[in-house]
């Protein structure tokens, strides 16, 4: 009698292009640099590298073909040194350039359950449920590997590692885009591997310790045991990731403060664009989107693509409403002839209340805008922050965070696979300098952050949000009473209106009760709505963020729902509350008890 083990896997497959060329080497780059301020002959390159003639004559070729090099003749013979491209490309610190050439492969691969081991689909035998039943009818036995206790991560970035690690072949490779048209996956099959005498067949070489300890420790049972209860050994998917702090140069104007300014922030990033613009705005309106059709139709005519996404599911109306907007808005692409075929609307919500800009640049790279703005439905009228994020590994982190939002569909998320693939090419570039540190803030590090604040505090901390909730004690006005029990602690929260079962009265009485312990709880003057949702604490740390503090929380099972930034630097706080002072006085000024604004 024949024994066979079958364990449960996922099957992935999909068709990639594949970047393949020669990368740049670190005596290519070493050689650069050393002709980049003065001009170098062969020989002294050579001898000052300790390295053979043969291997910096070819270096040196080689960048003379990419217009990095260029030859200079002078009394003593020939010489080389940087062409002013690549002076600027060396100097600048960003990648050589890098002109592969693209080819197409098509890709199958498996990831077991018990253990997350991946495999190409080549390499094993695959059997449905019917067919492990007619091999039992046949007269094997067969044993069921039942996995409980969790199983391997199925997110888009580590199915994008998987692929990248199976389809790209040498260093000289890697994955450039992704069809998501022809992804597919399937949960019904198994991974199906013979025992004779003993002896296990059928597993490919690269299977982990723990796979075949589990394989073996399977097929040494007695005979009967259809189903073998297992516990996954496999690494843990976790959500909740301490946040990375970058450290960067960081100027204060790239925190926008304000109505208008968000709307000139807007037209800059568009105008900007080289050829990508991805926006993610929580609601829509097409009133709103005709108002900016001329500046897109400006950027589409420069083979400038769009991506608009959107979020809003705080309700089943809501989410109709906005689904109604999304229709209307396509209605307005299709019928005009620069944005058809580039501005993609996405008729999907997210049900994610992050308001998200990305723009490529031809010189500054990739940059992201994070804050508060509905790009795609504000008027530009109320009190909005957004933070510009200029370092590339921050930027990275942000479309993480955004690949994680949309990537509910695996590699049939053609946007998700897209921001995966460019976070990692980012993430290779130099690592920034500077005095300042930008940390990008997702799920529960709101809370966590809002109590470090809260802890931290020494001077002042001021909280706004545009909503005044059910959750505004354990949100806003619990950390400001932490702070404000410090002696010279000013503790202040803003809002714009109540929501929920929160009323004006509550909103009164809550007032009354934060003024005894030390906290000024404001609202903001119709004329001059709060939709700005902000931390910002003595003089060097501010958040800007989606997240209403004082009447919303993180969400365990989708920390991607709100997504803000921490910037640590030097007077950026101080700056932040300098410009808000002139439009809230409250935050200077004593605003609690008979203050309160009743509008």
């Amino acid at each position: 009698m024949s024994l066979t083990i079958a364990i449960p896997v996922f099957r992935i497959g999909c068709k990639v292009g594949i970047d393949r060329g020669r990368a740049w080497s670190v005596v290519d780059e070493t050689v650069l640099w050393a002709v980049t301020r003065q001009s170098r002959s062969i020989a002294s390159l050579a001898k000052d590298a300790d390295l053979p003639r043969q291997i910096v004559t070819a270096s040196i070729a080689r960048l003379m073909r990419f217009r990095l090099v260029e030859v200079v003749v002078m009394e003593a013979g020939v010489a080389f040194r940087a062409s002013p491209y690549g002076f600027d490309i060396i100097s600048s610190g960003a990648a050589l350039p890098f002109f592969p050439k693209r080819i197409s492969r098509p890709v199958s691969f498996v990831v077991e359950w018990a253990t997350g081991d991946f495999f190409p689909t080549r390499q094993i035998r695959l059997l449905s449920p019917n067919k492990l039943e007619q091999a039992r009818r046949a007269g094997s036995e067969v044993r069921v590997i039942a996995v409980e206790g969790g199983g391997p991560s199925m997110s888009p970035d580590a199915n994008l590692n998987r692929l990248s690690e199976i389809a790209a072949r040498g260093w000289n490779e890697q994955v450039a885009v992704i069809d998501s048209r022809t992804a597919t996956m399937h949960d019904n099959e198994y991974m199906a591997l013979r025992v004779v005498d003993g002896m296990v067949q059928g597993l490919p070489d690269t299977a982990g310790p723990a796979l075949r300890r589990m394989v073996s420790e399977a097929a040494a049972l007695p005979a009967g045991a259809e189903r073998v209860p297992v516990t996954y050994a496999g690494v843990q998917e976790t959500l909740d990731h301490e946040p990375a702090a970058h450290s960067c140069k960081f100027d204060p104007s790239d925190i926008v403060i304000g109505g208008s300014a968000q709307r000139a922030c807007l037209e800059s990033l568009i105008a900007s664009a080289q050829s990508r613009v991805i926006i993610h705005s929580t609601f829509l309106d097409a009133k709103r989107f005709d108002v900016l059709l001329d500046l897109i139709r400006s950027a589409c005519r420069r083979g400038v693509r769009f991506d608009l996404l959107w979020g809003a599911e705080k309700d089943e109306e809501t989410e109709i409403r906005n689904a109604a907007e999304a229709a209307k808005i396509a209605a307005l692409i299709r019928s005009d002839r620069d944005l058809a075929g580039r501005v993609i609307i996405h008729m999907r919500t997210t049900g994610s209340h992050a308001k998200l800009i990305l723009v490529d640049t031809p010189d500054a790279g990739w940059i992201a805008g994070v804050g508060s703005c509905n790009w795609v439905s504000s008027p530009f009228q109320s009190v909005e922050l957004t933070v510009v994020l200029r370092d590339q590994h921050a930027v990275a982190d942000v479309m993480v965070a955004f690949q994680q939002m949309v990537g509910r569909r695996g590699l049939a998320d053609g946007i998700a696979n897209e921001l995966g693939i460019t976070a990692r090419d980012l993430r290779r570039m130099p690592t920034g300098a500077g005095t300042a540190s930008v940390t990008v803030v997702v799920g529960d590090g709101h809370e966590r952050l809002a109590r470090a604040a809260s802890g931290q505090a020494r001077a002042r901390l001021v909280i706004g949000s545009n909503r005044l909730g059910s959750t505004a004690r354990p949100g806003a006005i619990m950390p400001g009473e932490v702070a404000a029990e410090r002696a010279g602690v000013r503790a202040v929260v803003l809002y714009t209106q109540t929501t929920g079962p929160i009323k004006n009265r509550h909103g009164r009485a809550l007032t009354e009760e934060a003024y005894a312990n030390g906290v000024v709880l404001a609202r903001t003057p119709k004329k001059l709505p709060l939709h700005g949702k902000f931390v910002a604490w003595d003089q060097d740390d501010v958040i800007v963020t989606s997240l209403n503090w004082a009447s919303a929380s993180s969400d365990p099972d989708f920390p991607w729902g709100d997504i803000g930034v921490h910037v640590h630097g030097t007077g950026i706080a101080s700056s932040v509350l300098a410009r808000l002072e002139i439009l809230f006085p409250e935050i200077a000024a004593d605003a609690g008890g008979p203050g309160y604004r009743s509008e």
